[in-house]
């Protein structure tokens, strides 16, 4: 933490710079929130404006510390849970998509990005897997790159990699379809076949999403592989190259399978996601053949049968929401919510499904926990 005396005012000049990610929300003065931690001042003119009506807390050095706005008016310190972290990432995750050419240092803001991701799956990996599947967006593209990037996180946690490849395979995952962003949030909420002009950019994007980052200043010729190969398949019917399995990276290849995993596990405007016990099961039927089975084994290990954030019926006749792995991929705890024929509970139960009381009978829909997933957060408070 900075050293010093956390002051609420107007913003000193010096914490603004166009093209640099915020490092603090910027409020008004009557609390409404102006900016988020993470978006990028992109004019000169925005930056003047800012400065002018824009308060936030801050260290009297001139070093900026986060705040939270509460309803008394203050500022207080406060360290976001995981669901909030989540929020915050697709909004950064947003800026760096669609404003890449504009931004300065893009290369070490993705970076500083995958860095946050990392962070998060190593102290807290089930929370971060909750939130993958229960924080909601608005927009497909940014949320679906952050849920690749935290899968690939968890996955790489125990591999043994070259030094930094873990960071660029993570960059990779956050900006693989960066020249896809605007039609990834358009076919969101498409029930229409693909356009062959929609087909034809799709088949494009690895390689435009390459030439994005290089005018972006990415150097990083693993990661430009990464993005060049990310849908390529081992049965050979990949995109753009149609490569075979011996000429796919090991990282490429498990890139591949994140992306997967994740676009089966988000749900579109037009339908409701695979439940996530379904979707790894069709995942782990595919080893071998199409997937590398070291890496569908250690998917399955990383998020269990039942992952957390998911629900489930157990044999207590309660339906819950899974916060933590357990001992065995089928056995993880598991905070009931209601009785099948019931009202919610006032207050979550936590139950071990490792005893036959409260094991679990099967998965199920959010539609039948009584609760908006948002809600939920506070269950993997640390």
């Amino acid at each position: 933490m900075s050293q010093g005396t956390i002051k609420q005012g107007q913003l000193p000049q010096d914490l603004l710079s166009v093209g640099q990610a915020l490092p603090f929300d910027i409020f008004a003065r009557n609390g409404f929130l102006l900016l988020k931690k993470g978006y990028y001042v992109l004019t000169e003119e925005q930056k003047k404006k800012l400065e002018h009506v824009g308060v936030t807390t801050y260290v009297d050095e001139g070093k900026s510390q986060e705040g939270a706005y509460v309803e008394s008016g203050e500022f207080t310190e406060q360290r976001p849970g995981a669901f909030e972290e989540m929020s915050s990432l697709y909004l950064r995750t947003r800026a760096l998509l669609t404003h890449a050419i504009r931004i300065r240092d893009f290369n070490e803001s993705v970076l500083r990005l995958a860095t946050n991701i990392i962070t998060l799956a190593e102290t807290q990996p089930d929370a971060l897997i909750a939130s993958i599947l229960l924080v909601p967006f608005r927009e497909y593209a940014p949320a679906h790159a952050v849920h690749t990037a935290g899968l690939l996180a968890l996955l790489t946690r125990r591999m043994a990699l070259p030094q930094n490849h873990r960071e660029t395979l993570i960059c990779a995952a956050l900006t693989m379809n960066i020249a896809l962003t605007e039609l990834q949030n358009d076919l969101y909420a498409q029930q229409e076949p693909l356009t062959e002009d929609q087909q034809q950019t799709i088949r494009a994007h690895p390689l435009l999403s390459s030439a994005i980052l290089r005018e972006a200043g990415v150097q990083d010729e693993l990661w430009h592989t990464l993005v060049q190969t990310h849908h390529e398949s081992w049965v050979g019917n990949g995109y753009p190259n149609a490569l075979d399995r011996t000429h796919i990276l090991p990282p490429a290849h498990i890139l591949h399978l994140a992306d997967i995993v994740c676009a089966k596990l988000t749900p579109r405007r037009y339908r409701s996601a695979l439940l996530p016990a379904t979707a790894l099961g069709h995942i782990f039927q595919r080893k071998d053949a199409e997937f590398d089975a070291a890496f569908t084994t250690l998917l399955i290990k990383e998020l269990g049968i039942y992952p957390p954030g998911s629900f489930v019926k157990l044999a207590s006749q309660e339906i819950g929401v899974v916060t933590h792995r357990g001992p065995k991929p089928t056995t993880p705890q598991v905070a009931t919510l209601r009785k099948i024929d019931g009202p919610p509970y006032v207050e979550p139960l936590i139950r071990e499904s490792r005893h036959p009381a409260f094991s679990i009978i099967e998965p199920c829909g959010v539609h039948l926990a009584g609760v908006r997933p948002s809600y939920l957060g506070h269950l993997w408070k640390i």
